[in-house]
């Protein structure tokens, strides 16, 4: 999983060896508390991107 790798090398997840639900070895990712804060403010972005572009169309006339 290059992507995964790419993301441990650059601080962004940290992942931990455990075991799944059915009892297999596993590897689980973590999202460090900046990658929390960028994804949380990223979404807040987006909320009220999409907001606004929901009330542009809700604005507009229906008679096209």
């Amino acid at each position: 999983y290059p992507a995964l790798n790419r993301l441990v090398a650059k601080d962004r997840i940290t992942s931990e060896r455990g075991t799944s639900k059915n009892h297999r070895k596993s590897r689980f990712y973590i999202l460090t508390p900046a990658s929390r804060r960028q994804h949380d403010d990223e979404t807040k972005n987006w909320n009220r991107l999409s907001q606004a572009v929901a009330g542009v169309i809700d604005a507009r006339p229906e008679h096209f």
